[in-house]
């Protein structure tokens, strides 16, 4: 094993995260010497319905409006304004909002845009490295051991290789299997030559039939093209190709299908750490995905511009990294913890309701608190609930317990 080379932070993984780590970390102090590494021969094709909203690059601020501005409009296929829900029994729901701004990505192109960015900022990019593990020493990881039998060291190694979370369960020696319950087994299509209905309204199905425990979607790239998927949960669903090939033949697109992938979505509740000496997790590694609808672009975003904000900072000012770390993940807590744990209680009452206790708890809301369900307050809840319970009380009850009210 031959020394390579040594940076102040090795990220593992160029998806958003870890990408936006490295991207973070350099424009907050552009003398770090920052790598990342990825397994892939080149950055790009991730598998994902491709959404995300604009509020995420308002969330990091100055950073965010770098970033917008660096991105080139191909890595936006198709504006959305709104849902197009579908319940169990075929009613329909459409919340609506022109002044929603929000997009279906071209996740391919957006991932090589940011690479390039980073790359701009003098950052590092080597392309089909396997990582082997971290190197360890007196409790610490100094570096990491790759494929080839090189060793890189690093002040820092990010661990944003997604739900595997490679570095981080060899770093702790964690044999475990995951939680197949917070795990969503996920196929999709993508089309074109299809008939979108609303293209600009993320279509979303729902029920036990269609996908047990998760959903169905639509997210339309233009008037004649899509992305046409579904997950299950891990628990529930081995197999999740026949769901998939049975809810295609209901959609009734007449598309031609060009291309055909699986894969798992993490729907975990924040970590209490995702911090560990001079290891950190971000995005999907640390469990940041959204538990209710899986959405991992924004959050891995947001997660990696707290974490190379912090690197950045103790690196310019030679302190502490354990300390910088701690710090990203109480800012991270303080940001998102509430939210997140919200999200994933809903994802579980979600998860627990039968095809005729969705269709009550989904007609008790109307199309705009459906628009802004992922930000309800305490009261719009209860309003909920209470409306909810007029219809069965039994189920008002049950959602007051998953949701932690009663």
């Amino acid at each position: 094993m031959s020394l390579v080379s040594e940076y102040d932070v090795i990220i593992c993984g160029a998806g958003p995260a870890g990408l936006s780590t490295g991207i973070s970390t350099l424009f907050h102090n552009k003398k770090a010497k920052v790598l990342i590494l990825e397994s892939r021969n080149e950055v790009g094709e991730e598998k994902c319905a491709e959404g995300l909203s604009e509020n995420w690059f308002k969330h990091m601020k100055t950073f965010g409006k770098y970033l917008r501005s660096n991105l080139k409009s191909k890595c936006f296929d198709n504006r959305m304004s709104g849902t197009l829900l579908i319940l169990p029994s075929g009613k329909r729901i459409i919340a609506r909002d022109k002044n929603l701004n929000g997009w279906i990505l071209n996740k391919d192109y957006l991932l090589k845009n940011l690479a390039a960015i980073f790359k701009k900022l003098g950052g590092n990019i080597e392309l089909g490295i396997n990582i082997v593990g971290p190197v360890m020493k007196n409790g610490m990881i100094y570096g990491v051991e790759t494929h080839l039998g090189n060793l890189i060291r690093g002040k820092c190694v990010v661990d944003a290789t997604g739900l595997p979370q490679s570095i981080w369960r060899k770093a702790l020696d964690i044999k475990e299997p995951l939680d197949k319950d917070d795990i969503e087994v996920c196929f999709q299509y993508k089309v074109e030559n299809c008939n979108i209905e609303n293209p600009d309204l993320i279509q979303i199905y729902f029920g036990n039939i269609i996908a047990p425990g998760g959903y169905g979607w639509v997210f339309p790239k233009s008037n004649n093209r899509a992305n046409v998927g579904l997950g299950c949960q891990g628990s529930r669903v081995d197999n999740v190709l026949p769901y998939q090939e049975r809810f295609w033949k209901i959609l009734n697109l007449n598309g031609e299908i060009i291309s055909k992938k699986g894969g798992t979505v993490s729907s975990f509740n924040l970590p209490e750490t995702f911090v560990w000496s001079n290891l950190a997790c971000v995005g999907e590694s640390a469990r940041f995905t959204n538990p209710v609808h899986g959405g991992g672009t924004g959050p891995g975003l947001f997660g990696g511009y707290i974490l190379g904000n912090h690197l950045a900072n103790a690196i310019k000012k030679k302190e502490s990294i354990e300390d910088a770390l701690i710090k990203y993940q109480d800012e991270i807590k303080e940001a998102r913890g509430k939210d997140h744990e919200y999200h994933y209680r809903a994802k579980r009452l979600l998860q627990s309701l039968t095809d005729d206790e969705m269709e009550i708890v989904f007609s008790s809301m109307t199309p705009d608190e459906w628009l802004k369900s992922m930000s309800f307050t305490k009261r719009e809840i209860l309003s909920i609930i209470g409306r909810i319970s007029k219809k069965s009380l039994r189920l008002g009850l049950k959602v007051t317990k998953y949701l932690g009210l009663g």
